[in-house]
């Protein structure tokens, strides 16, 4: 359905008098390459197409926009387009095209619409805020990743070895509007653990498991990774419910 679709609104975008052509050679920007996030704030309006927010009075949150927000670089390749949080992680490719001043991302079942402006060589691009009326204006330059980390990236989502390194166990946490999280664990475990290249660079390829002293004893976990956290399940052994042990980068 997706590809049918993205086809199908191809198609039509092509179908053009050659005049209009030529006009659209001239505004249609050459995303192709890597883009770096540099600066997002919140404004009111899309000036180059004229665009305003609706009703303020029609919208209505308690939640922060910010809380909704997340930040992505972007890389485009021929007709796909996928969000990366580089070095450490790629999310699924979508396909997209150009028309004037819009860029149609397909999502799912539909195509998302987004306003989007290349300004010398930063690229503008626009995101309605989904809580109250506004756009995320995002502003993106020009970079250079390196191709070899983005194909670990896009080949296993994650780049665990990017990982490696000294982290910290989170005991308490306060988040989302005064929602407090205390680690329920009945056993002892260390504050931080170390995972070295060698072991990230081993999980990319088989199970991801973590040997970690338990009352003293080595017990086994698995263990994924969630921007910005490592997070760990105990193995068979362990008969209760999720503790969500979770550990920061430090």
């Amino acid at each position: 359905m997706i590809n049918y679709l993205f086809i199908t609104l191809l198609c039509l975008n092509c179908i053009v008098v050659d005049g209009q052509k030529n006009d659209l050679k001239l505004t249609k920007p050459d995303l192709k390459g890597h883009w770096k996030l540099i600066d997002t704030k919140i404004v009111d309006e899309v000036p180059f197409l004229n665009l305003r927010t609706p009703d303020p009075m029609k919208m209505v949150s308690e939640d922060s926009p910010w809380d909704h927000y997340t930040k992505y670089d972007l890389v485009f390749e021929n007709d796909s387009m996928y969000k990366v949080h580089y070095p450490i992680q790629a999310f699924e490719t979508a396909p997209f095209f150009l028309d004037t001043g819009y860029l149609h991302v397909a999502m799912k079942n539909n195509f998302n619409t987004y306003p989007v402006r290349l300004l010398n060589d930063s690229l503008q691009f626009y995101t309605p805020v989904s809580t109250e009326p506004g756009y995320f204006k995002e502003t993106y330059i020009r970079n250079n990743f390196n191709d070899s980390v983005l194909d670990v990236m896009k080949k296993y989502g994650v780049n665990y070895p990017e990982l490696a390194g000294k982290w910290m166990l989170v005991r308490e946490e306060d988040f989302d509007y005064g929602t407090h999280y205390e680690l329920q664990f009945p056993h002892s475990i260390p504050d931080s653990i170390e995972f070295t290249r060698e072991m990230m660079i081993d999980a990319l390829e088989h199970e991801k498991i973590l040997m970690m002293s338990t009352d003293g004893i080595k017990r086994d976990y698995s263990f994924s990774y969630r921007e910005p956290y490592i997070y760990l399940i105990p193995g068979k052994w362990y008969k209760g419910e999720d503790p969500r042990i979770h550990f920061y980068k430090k």
